[in-house]
């Protein structure tokens, strides 16, 4: 296992030093984004890990539930950040992000894949929480984008008799492969391209490889089955908001 602690992290800080200033040199515009994502990440991650040390201790479930509804109420309103011109876009999201997680968390555990304990509950929700989010968040931006980008074709669609839902079809096609190309594309690239998050943690932390690699597929396919119930919901609610009960488009 890696020897870490503060010194290796201060040492690590040239890799953020370097990123900040190319970033600079080449006026990207996000160094003072780098500079505070340096600062905040450093603090957020080690109060999580404090406060997980204590919630792993209690083994409480309500505190376990309770970290997971805080995960999906950050993750939600970051997603619903992102599109703010579609009406409710904080409870499509919520809604979305949380069935996505209870429905992939509740299988693993009713199948035995993973043992009711908060050192397996939360860090796998949170994986399934942060990738929902980005997934939602790709729905309801690129949901937005074509349906208000093709508003004369939808109205004519309308005009000639078709429903809401058919005008919409293809704009809900796209918005939910967009929100699922990060898995789509793990699924081409891993172990070619990429060792994924999880295996290079086991790896990294002592693990056989072979074991790693059977988690590694674990996760995948659960990310993947909550990616794909977050955007097909978020993409459900979302388009709905647009039209009004006379199949009239409202954005």
């Amino acid at each position: 296992m890696i020897d870490t602690g503060y010194t290796e992290v201060g040492f690590a800080l040239i890799l953020m030093a370097l990123a900040i200033v190319l970033a600079r040199w080449q006026k990207i515009g996000v160094g003072k984004d780098l500079i505070v994502g340096t600062i905040r990440s450093f603090v957020q991650l080690v109060a999580i890990g404090y406060a997980l040390e204590f919630i792993f201790g209690l083994e409480n479930l309500f505190a376990i539930l309770g970290t997971l509804t805080i995960m999906t109420l950050v993750g939600s309103y970051t997603a619903a950040s992102w599109s703010k011109k579609i009406p409710n876009s904080w409870a499509i999201s919520f809604i979305a992000i949380f069935l996505g997680t209870l429905v992939t968390l509740g299988l693993m555990l009713a199948i035995g894949i993973i043992r009711a304990k908060a050192q397996y509950i939360i860090p796998l929700g949170g994986m399934i929480v942060g990738n929902s989010m980005n997934c939602a968040a790709l729905v309801l931006e690129r949901l937005h984008s074509d349906i208000s980008g093709n508003r004369s074709a939808i109205e004519t669609a309308l005009s000639l008799g078709k429903t809401w839902r058919e005008a919409s079809a293809v704009y809900f096609t796209k918005a939910v492969k967009a929100g699922m190309m990060q898995m789509l594309n793990f699924f081409k690239v891993v172990g070619l391209v990429q060792l994924p998050g999880a295996m290079t943690g086991m790896i990294l932390a002592g693990a056989s490889p072979l074991k790693a690699v059977l988690i590694q597929v674990i996760v995948g396919y659960m990310l993947t089955a909550a990616v794909t119930i977050t955007g097909l919901i978020a993409a459900h609610l979302a388009i709905r908001q647009m039209f009004s009960p006379a199949d009239q488009l409202k954005i």
